[in-house]
């Protein structure tokens, strides 16, 4: 109980550092009709990227609860909603718990820039655990939720790791669908209601690194829709 404690405490120290300035989301109710398909490209790279930081299961009875958050760049050209040539992201806590027949699943939440987030998934383990080559699918669905606008969001990913003690690269791909529906506009009241949908292939690589037996650091760089994100990570894996 008490390593389970200190996960939890790490993760939300993580969460307190994450970048305070980035995410306008709040202007989204001056959004025009060109500016939705961009916003909605931007929005399903963050809640995709960052999911995954190793392709190796937990295990029976494992655990893992870490503090995440993701940061992209700039927005996409087209997106007139986010400010131009700065960087916004999101934050959230993550819980993994490992299942019979090399599957974990795993839950995540967190409320950032006024824009709540909430989803989960699964992960199957496509080797045993003591290979040296790790390789896993992901499937997750996410829900970010705002006055102006809500999102769903589902990703299928394919990850590969190698497993060498201390630090351990990863590399992977996949594909995000993002629904994003419109709840209030000012600027033109006949966008609420709209309903879209965006497909976008994403690709990762980045790394884990253990300390003290039970704690890890994680890095990753993500590139989607032409543009450069990153991640990081900070938890407890028992």
């Amino acid at each position: 109980m008490k390593k389970i404690l200190f996960g939890f405490g790490v993760a939300a120290l993580t969460l307190q550092a994450v970048y305070a300035g980035s995410g306008r989301y709040g202007d989204f109710q001056q959004a025009s009709l060109s500016d939705l398909r961009p916003f909605a490209r931007d929005l399903g790279g963050l809640l995709g990227s960052g999911t995954n930081q190793t392709a190796r299961v937990l295990g029976f009875g494992g655990f893992d609860v870490s503090g995440r958050t993701v940061v992209q760049f700039e927005p996409e050209s087209g997106d007139g909603i986010l400010a131009k040539n700065k960087p916004f992201g999101l934050g959230w806590v993550q819980a993994e718990i490992g299942m019979p027949f090399r599957i974990d699943g795993f839950i995540r939440a967190g409320s950032f820039a006024n824009l709540a987030l909430s989803g989960g998934g699964l992960k199957y383990g496509l080797t045993q655990p003591q290979k040296k080559i790790q390789a896993m699918v992901v499937g997750v669905g996410n829900m970010a939720a705002h006055k102006f606008f809500y999102a769903t969001h589902f990703a299928a990913s394919l990850v590969f790791s190698v497993n060498t003690p201390v630090i351990a690269p990863y590399f992977g791909a996949g594909m995000d669908n993002t629904t994003l529906t419109v709840l209030n506009n000012l600027n033109d009241p006949s966008l609420v209601g709209k309903r879209l949908s965006v497909f976008e292939p994403r690709y990762m690589a980045g790394f884990r690194a253990t300390f003290m037996s039970y704690g890890f650091i994680s890095g990753g760089y993500t590139y989607t829709h032409g543009r450069s994100l990153v991640n990081a990570g900070l938890g407890l894996r028992i």
